[in-house]
């Protein structure tokens, strides 16, 4: 706040200077006299406008040389290549129609300044003109949004078969970090169940323990996706609006609270392979005064998050990994299921509600759970349980319509 404010200072300590050595001036000139000639200093203010026009065309060349270590490398995903090819085209389209208007604003700002008993040329309409400067613009967001269209629809397909081998991961944020769970050997999430007896600080996602389908699942601290596997990610927030974000893959897609969204692509480069291509950029080839060694060794995909979320945002960003389908068989298997590690304790949280881990959903558990009751007030609880389960388990659903298909 104080560095704004200290900006703020300069800036009305500039012009307030600027103001009275302009009144300096103008009172020399009254006292001696003299009147100013408008039409020499017109024209060296135009001279000054063109020549800064010039330099500021030359520097907007020069930033994308200089800022070239700052791009993005090669997009690791199938759809970043995509999305890759739209900004290219857009980024032509406006830059050209930018350089073009710019030569034209500080060409005019010379060219028609003004002059001793010239007088501008004044006409209330042309048709001509109008047709112009709509049709072109018009006709340049027509072939971008319809080249944007076509890209959205191939990164949200409207498809209900999923592909057989695709890797599902849920990803929740919260302040300040990402929940990754990933389904166990059978490919299932275990069932959530949104309420206020199952979500507490040591559950926040309301994970169902009765479901056995749960007991294999487990929370990664990094996220690991196959190269050539489709990946989709289930996405969701606990408290604030957040944003994921995998810039290397060009995919981002906000997490509202209460609001299941998702997002969908196939890596398509590892990180090595990725590093390989970092050595070609003087940037990410040059040494690390840290470490002592090129810049592209240590080099990881991120995980970040694209909404400010709070104070504490930056601590969002987590390593991303591209690995083969054996390395991530042996990744896997280092991974505990969280059942598994904290069986003790929520075997003591499912004793005291009368429940038992692995029970079926139509068993007396949750008649107990609620107290005995079997009235609809009572399998509210259940109708939750089925509709979370309906989402959750679509994978599973999907599978089996892929068999039958």
């Amino acid at each position: 706040m104080l560095n704004i404010l200290l900006t703020l200072a300069v800036i009305i300590l500039f012009y307030t200077v600027a103001l009275f050595l302009g009144g300096i001036v103008e009172r020399v000139r009254a006292l001696k006299g003299e009147e100013l000639d408008y039409t020499k200093n017109n024209q060296t203010h135009g001279k000054l406008f063109l020549i800064y026009g010039v330099f500021f065309l030359l520097m907007f060349a020069f930033s994308f040389k200089y800022m070239d270590f700052a791009s993005l490398p090669k997009a690791a995903s199938n759809w970043g290549v995509e999305i890759d090819e739209l900004f290219v085209i857009t980024a032509w389209i406006t830059g050209i129609i930018f350089v073009v208007t710019h030569i034209a604003l500080f060409y005019f700002v010379w060219k028609y300044r003004g002059e001793k008993d010239k007088k501008a040329t004044f006409f209330a309409h042309s048709s001509t003109l109008e047709l112009v400067w709509t049709s072109i613009p018009a006709l340049a967001m027509a072939v971008l949004v319809v080249m944007g269209l076509k890209t959205w629809f191939n990164v949200f397909p409207n498809k209900k078969t999923l592909p057989a081998n695709q890797l599902t991961i849920e990803a929740t944020g919260k302040q300040f970090n990402w929940m990754l769970r990933y389904p166990g050997p059978d490919g299932v999430f275990g069932r959530r169940v949104l309420s206020k007896e199952f979500v507490s600080p040591d559950n926040e996602l309301g994970i169902d323990w009765t479901d056995p389908a749960s007991h294999d699942d487990f929370f990664a601290s990094e996220l690991y996706m196959v190269k050539g596997r489709p990946v989709r990610f289930n996405l969701g927030a606990l408290d604030v609006l957040h944003s994921f974000y995998l810039p290397h893959f060009r995919m981002k897609m906000d997490c509202v609270p209460g609001v299941p969204t998702g997002i969908g692509f196939t890596p398509t480069m590892t990180d090595d392979e990725t590093r390989e291509l970092l050595k070609s950029n003087s940037h990410w080839a040059s040494i690390d005064p840290e470490t002592n060694e090129p810049r592209y060794v240590k080099f990881n995909y991120e995980l970040a998050c694209a909404e400010l979320c709070g104070k504490s945002h930056y601590g969002m960003m987590m390593p991303a990994h591209v690995v083969s389908q054996s390395k991530f068989e042996e990744w896997t298997k280092t991974q505990k299921p969280f059942f598994e590690v904290n069986k003790d304790r929520i075997q003591a949280w499912l004793a005291a509600r009368n429940l038992s881990a692995g029970a079926s959903k139509g068993s007396n558990n949750y008649a107990a759970f609620n107290g005995g009751d079997t009235s609809k007030k009572a399998l509210k609880l259940d109708s939750n349980m089925t509709k979370v389960e309906g989402a959750t388990h679509n994978i599973a659903d999907n599978k089996a319509t892929e068999g039958k298909q």
